[in-house]
């Protein structure tokens, strides 16, 4: 039902029914925009190739429709164990990594629990945490946005409980912060850190090995990125198996459906293509980078994902507007603080990446 239509007798009884704080809650937003090229959501370019769908979908027909899907996902668990190198009790899967963030904000949620990240980052950590009724406190980032450690820590109250996300490398600035700063954290008495390592792949920077001797601390990865299934919906936690377990008491049952466990379970079989197309988005984003610093009146922030920063001197909003019209579409984050004028570009083919920079430089080219 359109929003228009709603009687507003039943938008003041709705208003009425809801939980206190939650009024203020802005949900997560996309703008919908025509376009041919598609540079906003930080997604792979690369769709699984016909010869991969065609053994996916073999092996999903032999899936019986009927039936529920594995509600622990033994198979993609086991298989990720074993690509780590870790028990299979260290590993939880979830409807994508916000999932897995909700479960655990739901589940440390306590009367003392505060959630804490730097700003800005991936706004699920912020919305997730109000949904719950959780405070929430956003550490600010130093204006070339790195990790403000006086701020980050100040952020963390004594007493109660604090779950710290951070986002490595970040998103929406693009870079892994200085290891030993988030390293840091761990010491802090009652923190549980949550390093997000959504663009690993891209990065190669984690922070997987600290596990074996640090008990506070998870590893949250995802499919949706570098592997290109971001439609199916498949992250996963690594973490002592009682994290594990804390998850497993708030998530819904069957919560991966069989198609997304029999999709994952095959393109980690597959990883050599993975490989491939990782190798073809390093290398454009090389090549979008080197155009972007030698433009006049761009300023460019240093990236280890699939993704680049930038401010143009012109004005956010005149460059969205102007790429929008070439059928290119970005995420314009223009907004006042530290993101003000900037604008976002994901790393696409190199076709979408030229009609990208034909239309920021003004030059004309051809989309396929």
């Amino acid at each position: 039902m359109p929003t228009d239509d709603v009687d507003p007798q039943a938008r003041r009884l709705s208003r009425s029914f809801l939980r206190d704080g939650l009024a203020d809650v802005e949900p997560y937003h996309v703008e919908p925009h025509r376009h041919r090229v598609k540079l906003d959501a930080n997604e792979s370019p690369y769709d699984a190739p016909p010869d991969l769908k065609a053994e996916i979908a073999g092996a999903f027909a032999d899936t019986r429709w009927n039936r529920y899907p594995d509600p622990r996902a033994e198979r993609l668990r086991l298989a990720l164990a074993d690509r780590l190198g870790v028990p299979i009790g260290c590993v939880g899967v979830g409807n994508g990594s916000d999932e897995i963030i909700a479960a655990l904000i739901h589940a440390l949620g306590r009367t003392d629990a505060r959630v804490v990240a730097p700003e800005p980052t991936f706004s699920m950590y912020g919305i997730l945490a109000r949904a719950a009724g959780v405070e929430y406190h956003g550490a600010p980032l130093t204006s070339d946005f790195e990790l403000d450690s006086d701020a980050l820590h100040a952020a963390l109250r004594p007493g109660g409980t604090k779950i710290v996300f951070i986002s490595y490398p970040n998103n929406p600035t693009g870079a892994c912060w200085d290891r030993d700063t988030i390293a840091n954290l761990l010491d802090v008495p009652g923190v549980l850190l949550v390093l997000d390592e959504a663009y690993y792949e891209y990065s190669g920077m984690t922070f997987l090995p600290e596990l074996a001797t640090r008990g506070n601390l998870i590893v949250l990865r995802t499919f949706s990125k570098a592997f290109g299934l971001a439609s199916l919906r498949v992250g996963y936690m690594v973490a002592d198996p009682e994290w594990v377990d804390v998850v497993d008491r708030v998530r819904l049952p069957y919560n991966v459906n069989a198609l997304s466990q029999v999709a994952a379970l095959t393109i980690l079989a597959h990883d050599d293509r993975v490989a491939e197309h990782l190798r073809w988005v390093m290398e454009e984003r090389d090549r979008v980078l080197a155009a972007l610093d030698e433009a006049e009146g761009i300023e460019t922030f240093p990236t280890d994902a699939n993704f680049v920063l930038f401010r143009p001197r012109e004005g956010a909003d005149a460059v969205f507007n102007r790429l929008l019209q070439a059928g290119v579409l970005i995420r314009n984050l223009d907004r006042p603080g530290l993101l003000r004028n900037c604008l976002r570009v994901t790393i696409g083919t190199p076709t979408e990446n030229t009609a990208f920079l034909a239309g920021l430089l003004g030059e004309p080219a051809a989309v396929a």
